[in-house]
Formats: structure tokens, sequence, C-alpha cells
């Protein structure tokens, strides 16, 4: 399995199945945001976590994709997606702002994105997240989640990888916080920088957790 970055929560999760090559892309973003998003990318499965600017541009992704923007269980090419309705504590208009956490099951490994999550994981949200290999999450501060409840949800979790979304980057209009910010967060931090995360199951820490830090 191969994991890339494009910025904010938009990843591309490359899996292989018995018959076929699956692109999963998340969360493509609008050029609004300050970042460009890929022109010419096309995929299988898109997800979608919030319909907000950051996560929006459906449009941008090609390949006629199985769009996924609802709780509940898919299927794609031998590829299963459970999509978790998790909405956020922050509210625009009076109404908490729809956000779907997804667990992906490929290649005999759990994957988890958990959207734009502002808050704590509920015991519900949490039990449906059990025995995560691969955790995504947003570490950012200001719209998501901070550096400390992040710490905090990882602790919950317990995954063997996390690879944090939804931080500062270069030409981003918005302010985030660091990944060095989110790894003062954790006191001893095993982090590993790359620009693309490559494994297998075989590869996965057996004990120590390792955050792995991508860029675009």
């Amino acid at each position: 399995m191969n994991i890339t970055w494009n910025g904010f929560s938009s990843f591309e999760i490359d899996a292989k199945t018995s018959n076929a090559d699956v692109k999963i892309v998340t969360d493509p973003y609008q050029n609004t945001t300050g970042l460009r998003f890929p022109r010419t990318l096309s995929a299988e499965v898109l997800l979608l976590s919030h319909d907000e600017e950051d996560a929006n541009n459906r449009e941008a992704v090609l390949g006629n994709p199985s769009v996924i923007d609802l709780p509940g269980e898919f299927e794609v090419k031998d590829v299963f997606v459970f999509g978790i309705a998790a909405p956020l504590a922050r509210e625009v208009k009076g109404r908490r702002v729809g956000n779907l956490l997804f667990r992906i099951e490929a290649e005999g490994m759990r994957l988890a994105h958990l959207g734009a999550l502002d808050r704590a994981l509920t015991d519900e949200e949490l039990q449906q997240l059990e025995n995560v290999d691969v955790l995504m999450i947003p570490v950012g501060g200001g719209r998501v989640m901070s550096a400390a409840m992040a710490a905090e949800v990882i602790s919950q979790i317990e995954p063997r990888v996390v690879i944090p979304m939804t931080h500062a980057v270069a030409g981003a209009k918005e302010s985030l916080g660091t990944v060095e910010d989110f790894c003062k967060s954790f006191g001893a931090c095993r982090r590993e920088e790359m620009n693309k995360f490559k494994f297998t199951r075989k590869d996965l820490p057996e004990e120590d957790m390792v955050i792995v830090s991508l860029t675009r």
C-alpha cells in the first residue's frame, strides 16, 4: 500500500486487491485555500468527510469514482469503507457542522481518517475504530482539534502508525499549528518524514507507535 498527502486532509491511498489496483482519494480541496490541487488526479473511490472548501472539490477528481459522503458500509473492488457520522463541536448558523470518520479495510489492514474532527471521540465512535493500524488525524488546531487533543485521541485509539494532517503548510491561507507543535504534545516523538509512505502489514511497528510526517 502507498499513501501520499496532497495537503489539508487530502490523501491518495493506493491499495491492491485480489483482482484490481484501487486508488482512494480523500477530501480534495478548492484552490481558494491557497494550495493548488493536482489537476490530473483520478480515482476509483472518493471519500468526502465534510462539505467545506478544504474538502469538497469533487469535480477535481477524474475517473468517475464511487463517491462516499454519507454514513454506512460500502465495498468497491474488495476495498471496504465504513463511513461514521461524527458531527463537529463547531457550529455554523447555530447548527453543528457535519463530518464523517472513515474506516478503510484493505490488504489485511485497517486505516482510519478522522476528517475535520475538532473534539474527542465518543465511546461509540471509538468502538467503531478498534484495531486501527494507520490513523490519519488533524492536528493543527483552529477549526480542527488541537495538538494536545490529537495526542489524547491517539492514546484512545492506539494505532501503530499516525499520519498528521490539516497542519501548517507553505502557501495555505489558513493559520494552523505545525507538525513540530504536535510532536511536542507527545514529549518523546518517534517521527519519520517522507513524501510517500509505502508499506505492507509486516512493515508496521509491533510495539512503538511511529509518526509518519508526509510532505507534499
